[in-house]
């Protein structure tokens, strides 16, 4: 009888653990997005007005690297991809 009332206890607990984890990853992909968008908009904002002339992504990419060491994805062709993300029309939705 027991075991009966644990598998319940298991199955409602493993229920929550993963609905838990689910909304975990959906609001991290979420935020991530936001990111990606805001350097986008940023990085297209600053080398549209010609505040940045050639090579400031890269060295932005590089300086990045250097405060933040072992960051990932912020290369500077994915800084320029982020640019890109935005200037492709995708709209963030909130």
């Amino acid at each position: 009888m027991n075991i009966i009332k644990y598998n319940e206890a298991v199955r409602i607990i493993k229920n929550a653990i993963l609905q838990s984890r689910y909304q975990a990853a959906r609001f991290a992909n979420k935020e991530q997005l936001q990111l990606y968008y805001d350097v986008g908009n940023y990085v297209s904002i600053n080398t549209r007005s010609d505040k940045w002339g050639t090579g400031a992504i890269e060295e932005i990419s590089r300086q990045l690297q250097i405060e933040l060491p072992g960051l990932r994805g912020y290369s500077a062709s994915n800084i320029k991809y982020m640019r890109a993300f935005l200037k492709s029309g995708m709209v963030y939705l909130a």
